[in-house]
């Protein structure tokens, strides 16, 4: 297709012809519907490529919180099945190759560059001539991905959205189960600001015919999520209904979950997740539910030790993670309110400590007061700062928002590296520390922490 010259001469080259196109991670505003994010156009880009997403089955998952979790978990349990698994997520804590991965090893830079010289000349041809209906970032990746996983013949691939779900680019393949988690509050000025307005977006990834499972709770998304589900004549297997998380307790001996789940037609008792929170419990309810869809449909063969080995073995990087001991340190990346509360109940429930160190950061267009009362008045001392993502909120936001909720004077840090050495600094060995707000605070605290 390309003679050498025109090839990127390293990964370098080819991140940087990557980072010209249009990022929406990066902007603070813009406005969300078929005009920015069109199907159409990715469509037309993997059609140059051959159409690489019809040459191996997939799991689509979306939702406002889970969905990444979820996604390692399944693709985890499919490794541990023999099967060779794509996963594709987003965003990345540090290496932008993070999100796309076979069998947990990150693509190569190699690899990297190759898949992404075989897209070039569609879109460097739609740049020069057409600007505006060139591909954008996610989209190129996502391109990329089902490039990387054709040529390399995985046997299934998860997909994580990346926005959304109904415009998203991973909206073009024809899934054997999709997943939807939970739905609640965020990007509330992009798909809305009611559960119904983004349980719609949501349920955009259901496929005529394809079975779907969810966690969804408010009656105001499920009744959308259902109403769907009959139109494109998709079976709909409910959490709390057809699936049941009915026994969850912490063990002494070690951090995580023991676990009791049921489905419709299999009971998993003693499942070991090594994950904190209640709320993985409910992740891992709807990997199962989905894997027991593809059992039913013959797609799959797995007994339940290799299940309950390949659980036992998860590993979610900054989802409550204990990254240091002695003082304990956490990295997390809860950005709604529903996670917020999430890991406040987590580090009450489950650690031990003297005094609590937040360390915040968040992005700018997040429902951040309400965020914020999740937290805050639980720190004993807080320290703010931002990432160096353009749509990162000012510490100096933050630090007004925290004084007028409870009244408290947190500590500012221009950066992310700084605010963690100010942490370390104040910290003795029975306090916890806690990262938390932004997988762009999250991964820049993991590289200042060494990790």
């Amino acid at each position: 297709m390309q003679n050498q010259e025109t090839n990127f001469q390293s990964y370098e080259d080819a991140q940087g012809f990557l980072y010209k196109a249009i990022d929406y991670e990066k902007l603070i505003s813009y406005q969300y519907n078929t005009s920015t994010f069109s199907l159409d156009r990715m469509v037309k880009m993997i059609e140059y490529a051959g159409n690489p997403h019809r040459r191996f089955p997939s799991i689509h998952i979306t939702g406002t919180k889970g969905k990444g979790s979820t996604s390692i978990m399944m693709s985890t349990i499919l490794e541990r099945a023999g099967l060779r698994t794509g996963l594709f997520t987003s965003p990345h804590l540090i290496d932008l190759k993070e999100r796309i991965q076979i069998n947990h090893q990150n693509i190569s830079e190699q690899e990297f560059a190759s898949n992404l010289n075989e897209l070039r000349p569609y879109i460097q041809h739609l740049r020069d001539i057409e600007p505006s209906a060139s591909p954008t970032f996610f989209e190129i990746l996502t391109a990329m991905c089902m490039l990387y996983f054709k040529r390399k013949q995985v046997d299934i691939a998860v997909l994580e959205v990346g926005l959304g779900g109904r415009l998203d680019s991973t909206n073009v393949v024809i899934p054997q189960v999709s997943v939807i988690t939970n739905v609640g509050f965020d990007h509330t000025a992009i798909l809305g600001n009611t559960l119904s307005s983004i349980a719609y977006e949501k349920a955009g990834i259901i496929k005529q015919g394809v079975p779907v499972v969810s966690a969804v709770e408010s009656p105001e998304a499920l009744s959308v999520i259902e109403k769907t589900c009959k139109e494109k004549d998709a079976r709909l297997y409910l959490l709390g209904r057809d699936i049941w998380v009915e026994e969850i307790r912490s063990p002494k001996s070690e951090k995580g979950l023991l676990c009791k789940i049921r489905t419709w037609r299999h009971t998993y008792p003693g499942i070991f997740l090594p994950l904190v929170g209640a709320h993985q419990a409910r992740n891992c309810a709807l990997a199962l539910g989905a894997l027991e869809i593809m059992r039913e449909q013959g797609n799959i063969s797995i007994d339940d030790e290799t299940i309950r080995e390949a659980i036992a073995h998860v590993y979610c990087p900054a989802r409550i993670e204990v990254v240091g001991e002695n003082p304990l340190i956490i990295l997390d990346y809860a950005h709604t309110v529903d996670s917020m509360k999430f890991l406040r109940e987590s580090l009450l429930g489950n650690f031990t400590f003297n005094k609590l160190i937040l360390v915040l950061g968040f992005s700018q267009d997040k429902d951040l007061d309400n965020i914020l009362k999740e937290i805050v008045t639980v720190g004993d001392s807080i320290i703010v700062t931002r990432s160096k993502n353009p749509r990162a909120a000012t510490p100096e936001d933050l630090f007004q928002r925290i004084e007028k909720l409870c009244g408290k004077r947190a500590e500012i840090f221009d950066n992310t590296q700084a605010a963690v050495i100010a942490a370390r600094q104040k910290v003795s060995k029975d306090d916890l520390v806690c990262i938390t707000g932004s997988a762009y605070v999250a991964g820049e605290a993991k590289q200042a922490l060494n990790f």
